[in-house]
């Protein structure tokens, strides 16, 4: 189900998280879709022979996900992503369960806007893969 929330109706501190975990199958697809075939993505072997664990996950796919917390979640149908920034630290691998959490750290219903700070955690070791902030807005009717 999609949240159809309105900016009056978030505070600041309201957050929400999704789990996925990565397969194979989302680095192909993603693959196929941008064309970014580079080996680490598609050869295990050889993202092992530069010390992976495994196929590396694109940072971009996770980011992916980062849309998925804004657009179903907080605040949903009517958010419009207006830029997103994300460092990301360590790779996420094939096979890896992890986490998007995104909290509201500004809100401002009077310009129908939103910043919150987003992080993607490993779930099965606890370390932060990624962090981040987005600026979203709302479409439609803002009052």
């Amino acid at each position: 189900m999609i949240a159809s929330l309105r900016p009056e109706q978030i505070e600041t501190g309201a957050s929400v998280s999704i789990e996925h975990r990565i397969t194979e199958v989302d680095i192909d697809a993603f693959a196929a879709l941008t064309g970014d075939v580079s080996p680490l993505h598609m050869d295990a072997d050889f993202a092992r022979s530069r010390g992976f664990r495994g196929r590396v996950a694109h940072g971009v796919l996770l980011s992916g996900f980062v849309s998925r917390l804004f657009g179903v979640h907080l605040p949903g149908r009517d958010c419009l992503l207006q830029s997103m920034t994300m460092k990301w630290a360590a790779p996420a691998c094939a096979g890896d369960l992890l986490r998007f959490s995104a909290t509201v750290s500004q809100i401002s219903p009077a310009a129908g806007a939103m910043l919150a700070e987003v992080n993607v955690e490993n779930v099965e070791t606890g370390q932060l893969l990624a962090k981040g902030k987005v600026q979203a807005g709302f479409t439609g009717d803002v009052t």
